[in-house]
C-alpha cells in the first residue's frame, strides 16, 4: 500500500493543473498547491477513497476557500495601512484649505460643505429643495472667494 506522501504525489499534476486554470497569481503558486496537499491529506487521514472527480472538487475548493479568506484579510489591512507620504502631504494641503474655507464660510454653509466633502448631504436634516438652494450657496461663495484670490 502506497504512504500518504506516495498517494497525495499522485496527483500534483491535478493540484498544478488546478492553479493554473484558477490563474493564480505566481507570487501565490505555491501557497495554493500546498493548501491543495493539506485537503488531500486531511481527505486520507479521515477514510476517503480519492477519485479523480473527488480530488478535483476538493483541491479546487481549498484553493478557492484559501483565496477567499486571503481577500478577507487583505481588505482589512489595506484599509489599516497608512497611505504613503505624498498622500499625506496633500491630506495637509487639504485640511489646511478646509481650515480656511472654515473661516470664510457661514457654519451652516461649512457644516454642509463637510458633509458633500464626505458624500453625507443625504442625512442633514434639509429638504431636497433646501439642500440644493445651500449647495448653490456655497458654491457661489467659493468661487467668489477664488475670484478675490485672483
Amino acid at each position: 500500500m502506497n504512504t500518504i506522501d506516495e498517494q497525495i504525489r499522485e496527483w500534483e499534476p491535478m493540484i498544478h493543473y488546478v492553479v493554473r486554470h484558477l490563474s493564480i497569481h505566481p507570487n501565490e503558486q505555491e501557497d495554493c498547491a500546498q493548501i491543495a496537499r493539506i485537503a488531500l491529506w486531511e481527505a486520507l487521514n479521515r477514510g476517503c477513497t480519492l477519485s479523480k472527480t473527488y480530488c478535483f472538487q476538493r483541491i479546487r475548493g481549498a484553493i478557492l476557500n484559501h483565496q477567499q479568506k486571503n481577500a478577507r484579510h487583505l481588505k482589512h489591512e489595506v484599509a489599516a495601512e497608512r497611505i504613503p507620504e505624498t498622500c499625506i502631504e496633500s491630506e495637509r494641503r487639504f485640511h489646511d484649505w478646509l481650515d480656511e474655507k472654515k473661516m470664510l464660510l457661514s457654519p451652516r454653509h461649512f457644516e454642509l460643505l463637510c458633509h458633500l466633502i464626505d458624500g453625507t448631504e443625504s442625512t442633514l436634516p434639509y429638504s431636497p429643495s433646501r439642500l440644493r438652494a445651500y449647495k448653490a450657496d456655497v458654491q457661489r461663495e467659493l468661487r467668489e472667494a477664488i475670484q478675490m484670490k485672483e
